[in-house]
């Protein structure tokens, strides 16, 4: 529906004296007041008025001002709720206004009057219309009622029209409009002065929220920068090193120490200091009683005494500050309990100087910040040092453990090989013997799988790099096999179908893989099974190695987890077959160390299993002579008889390698501690000494340095432990190798053999 505008004229002004300008802003005051506005409004409507007005006198040399109200109808609203307008409008026959444009753009200011002119009209009104042109120009300025004003009848209109009718001019109405607008000209000064003051204070409250604001950020940053400085750290001495530095800087304390608490007896035991007068603190003793810091400290926050010269009251900073030189004089002193997730007291910052009231509330509250991340840290760093202390016991007790079972496997091991070899005893007894040696050394592979395993996990494990032979290797590791396949009457088959089939690895750790996989499907194939070892180029620069056999099978949802450690496929070959399935995770370590990749196929119980290898093929093949380490059995080129000092405080160790020794043609002089080897390398020139490294009056590393003294004869160390870091020892004694026991006849007569070779070349 359109709405209807009904316009009421309400009173005609010529402007041509200055007086008709004072009354032109006269009667716009009255009128507003009039219709309801407020004492600011009108100001506001006057102001603007008497500006127009003036612009028309001065520039167009008069004109006139014309006031009406405007309503308006739509059928819609109640009659108090409908839109009221003052409308002034000015007229004027000057040449216009010249660059209108210019002046509404704010560029224009007037030399004359309150300097208000068309822009001050603009924002002191809610719409102004213009219209300029040579002939004149047409100024409408309008103001809408303001919502709680009463809505003005027509014949109420009329009646403010009588009341405001023009009056005679005077001077008397003049000096009254002039003292008006002095008093509201006081009255905008005031409001202004008023805007002012409130700016003012508005201004000092933003800079103190910005001076807070950028207080907090630089508490949350140092919090920040200390937690990270915390987190970087694992040791628990360097953490707290550096918690008790970082915070002794942020206090500006003379000097910093941090206590934590445990024990027993929950002593307090001193772990660091800082700042620039931390000597104060060497009088201190180490360890502290458990109520040095008093019964109730940790159970509210932290102890701040400002001056502790005028504190009389007993607390943890004078229990703290008689704890120092009666010379060191305390007067700030600032105590912070470092408390656990469950609420324990673990620890305590202590802060001091000999200047009073230096720790800030600032100081107190990221101090006190500090010491919740740092409770965290410690937390942390006595769990890494808990878990490393668990690791060094584990590793402590894994190598003891395999040392105690190796030991006494040696001279099971070498008579019963000396006797499965010796051809003049009967078939059916080498027989037996060659069932014991095989399970002696099923025992040694699986103390030397775990002590791999171990490795793995450890990260420990070192690999040699140079060209094998893939194919020669293959057909060591079925000269080893031989005989159980025999022995479980299975068909072996060997297709070698690569063209190219040299790797670039660690030798022995590859057969291992080989010789892995190979007795898993001997031990896995059922009597009379069929296993077939298979080689060929997969793709143009990868060797594949499958060794595929026709037993047991896996079950689908098992296949992936083959690989893992302890695993077996099922509780019922672990109960079957026995041992502790790390064959097949310390195969697919290897072979990721090399840059291949080994997966397992089959298609369920009863069909088979098909290990797949998959190695990256070396750029060059291998010579003749670099192939795999030899069998085992293989015969060595020995020495003539030699001089050897024999040390072994394991009677049954000493006696069957001093016998089989003896057999190859050695002269052998035993001892069963260092004492004995001292006196007979003293009293003797040895071409060789072979020694046991855990010897009941020392070490034998102390006892080849003593040796070394003196003597540069070769030397070979015997030992249970076998890892990386064990061997490292040996040479750095002045051992030239290094046994792992149980010791395999064969490979002392290989290293012997190699030994003197060596010093014969020398």
């Amino acid at each position: 529906m359109s709405s209807d505008l009904e316009i009421v004229p309400l009173l005609k002004l010529d402007l041509r004296t200055e007086p008709d300008i004072v009354t032109c802003r006269q009667h716009a005051r009255q009128f507003a007041a009039g219709l309801g506005f407020d004492l600011q409004s009108q100001t506001r409507i006057s102001t603007a008025v008497s500006e127009v007005a003036r612009n028309a006198y001065q520039y167009a040399g008069g004109g006139d001002a014309e006031f009406q109200v405007e309503s308006e109808y739509d059928g819609l609203h109640r009659f108090d709720q409908r839109r009221q307008a003052l409308v002034i409008i000015l007229r004027d026959q000057g040449p216009g206004i010249k660059d209108l444009a210019t002046v509404l753009s704010g560029n224009y200011r007037s030399t004359t009057g309150m300097g208000v002119g068309l822009i001050g009209a603009r924002r002191l009104m809610d719409a102004v219309e213009i219209d300029s042109s040579s002939a004149g120009t047409v100024i409408t300025l309008r103001k809408n009622l303001p919502a709680k004003a009463s809505r003005k009848t027509s014949d109420e209109l009329k009646k403010l029209v009588v009341e405001q009718a023009p009056k005679p001019p005077s001077n008397d109405h003049i000096i009254t409009e002039v003292q008006l607008q002095n008093q509201e000209l006081l009255g905008v000064m005031e409001e202004v002065r008023a805007r002012q003051e409130e700016l003012t204070q508005l201004n000092k409250e933003l800079e103190q929220t910005n001076s807070g604001v950028l207080a907090l950020y630089d508490e949350l940053e140092t919090l920040h920068r200390v937690g990270l400085l915390l987190a970087s750290k694992i040791d628990q001495r360097a953490v707290i090193q550096a918690l008790i530095e970082a915070t002794t800087d942020l206090t500006g304390a003379e000097f910093g120490t941090c206590y934590l608490r445990g024990g027993v007896q929950e002593d307090w035991t001193r772990y660091a200091s800082a700042g620039p007068q931390q000597a104060l603190l060497q009088c201190l003793p180490e360890i502290e009683h458990p109520d040095f810091f008093g019964p109730d400290f940790g159970s509210g926050a932290l102890e701040h005494i400002p001056d502790h010269s005028i504190h009389a009251e007993p607390c943890c900073c004078s229990r703290f500050a008689k704890a120092l030189f009666p010379g060191v004089t305390l007067r700030s002193c600032l105590t912070v309990p470092l408390v656990d997730s469950d609420l324990a007291v673990i620890g305590a910052l202590v802060f001091g100087s000999a200047e009073p009231c230096i720790f800030s509330e600032r100081s107190e509250r990221i101090v006190a910040s500090i010491a919740v991340q740092a409770a965290v840290a410690i937390d942390k760093a006595r769990l890494y040092d808990s878990v490393k202390a668990a690791s060094e016991a584990k590793d402590k007790f894994l190598a003891m453990i395999s040392h105690e079972l190796r030991t006494p496997l040696t001279p099971v091991l070498n008579i019963v090989s000396s006797l499965h070899q010796d051809a003049s005893l009967p078939p059916t007894v080498r027989e037996d013997m060659a069932v014991v040696l095989r399970n002696v050394q099923l025992e040694a592979r699986l103390i030397d799988d775990l002590l791999d395993f171990h490795r793995i996990i450890k990260g420990n494990l070192s690999f040699a790099r140079e060209l094998v032979d893939v194919h020669a290797m293959i057909h060591n590791v079925m000269e080893i096999c031989t005989s159980d396949a025999t022995s479980f009457s299975h068909d072996l088959q060997l297709h070698l179908e690569s063209s190219r089939h040299t790797v670039l690895g660690d030798p022995a750790r590859l057969q291992q893989v080989l010789w892995n996989v190979l007795k898993n499907a001997i031990k896995f194939t059922p009597r009379g099974g069929r296993i077939i070892v298979r080689t060929g180029i997969q793709e143009p620069a990868t060797l594949h190695i499958s060794v595929t056999d026709n037993g047991r099978g896996i079950e689908p949802e098992l296949l992936q987890g083959i690989f893992g450690a302890f695993e077996q496929g099922s509780v019922e070959g672990i109960t079957q077959f026995g041992g502790l399935g790390l064959g097949l995770a310390i195969t697919k370590a290897f072979i990721d160390k090399h840059e291949g990749s080994v997966m397992a196929h089959s298609l369920g119980r009863g069909h088979g299993t098909s290990i797949n290898i998959h190695l990256p093929l070396a750029e060059t093949e291998a010579p003749e002579v670099a192939r795999a380490p030899a069998a085992p059995q293989s015969s060595v080129q020995q020495p003539s008889s030699l001089s050897i000092l024999l040390i072994d405080d394991h009677t049954d160790t000493l006696w069957s390698l001093s016998r089989l020794l003896k057999r190859h043609g050695h002269t052998v002089t035993t001892a069963s501690n260092c004492a004995e080897a001292l006196e007979h390398s003293g009293q003797t020139v040895f071409d060789l000494i072979i020694s046991d490294l855990g010897l009941p009056d020392g070490s034998g590393l102390d006892l080849i340095r003593e040796i070394r003294k003196s003597r540069t004869t070769p030397a070979i160390a015997l030992s249970g432990y076998g890892m990386e870091s064990d061997v490292q020892k040996s040479t750095d004694a002045g051992f030239e190798a290094h046994l792992t026991k149980p010791i395999v006849f064969q490979s002392l007569l290989r290293t012997i053999a190699a030994l003197t070779q060596a010093g014969t070349a020398a």
